[in-house]
């Protein structure tokens, strides 16, 4: 199978730190979507379910999590590309800081990558599932 790249983008808002992961715990998102990257440049991170070929497709996570008071400091983000419910791309980011909550992530891949088709994407923190988006391309 031939294989994929992904174009991943991570946003890291606060400040790098140093040390071990922190004690926060209960992530979950507040807000999450796929829409193209111009829109979300451009603030509107209102949610597409379509796409064609040429678009450049951007899947956006807002997380908090239960004691906003608390950094939790490093997490192992996975982001996980699905065609048809098979796996088509993963990009993982371990060292990825979380300072400050709600906190924004996200991963954009070209749709002429994935090809025509029903597709889902998921971010996984902690080994957490915190958010899903089903879309096509045509």
């Amino acid at each position: 199978m031939k294989s994929l790249r992904i174009f991943a983008g991570i946003v890291l808002l606060g400040t790098a730190g140093l040390g071990l992961s922190g004690c926060a715990s209960g992530f979950r998102s507040v807000n999450s979507g796929v829409t193209t990257l111009q829109n979300y440049l451009q603030g509107s991170l209102v949610p597409m379910t379509t796409f064609s070929t040429t678009d450049i497709i951007r899947f956006y996570v807002s997380v908090t999590w239960d004691d906003v008071t608390e950094d939790p400091d490093w997490q192992v983000v996975d982001w996980n590309w699905y065609k048809d419910g098979k796996i088509v791309g993963h990009y993982e980011n371990d060292r990825a800081v979380f300072r400050g909550a709600p906190n924004l992530r996200f991963i954009t891949q070209p749709a002429a990558a994935l090809g025509v088709g029903h597709f889902s994407v998921e971010c996984i923190i902690g080994g957490k599932q915190v958010a899903t988006a089903e879309f096509d391309v045509k």
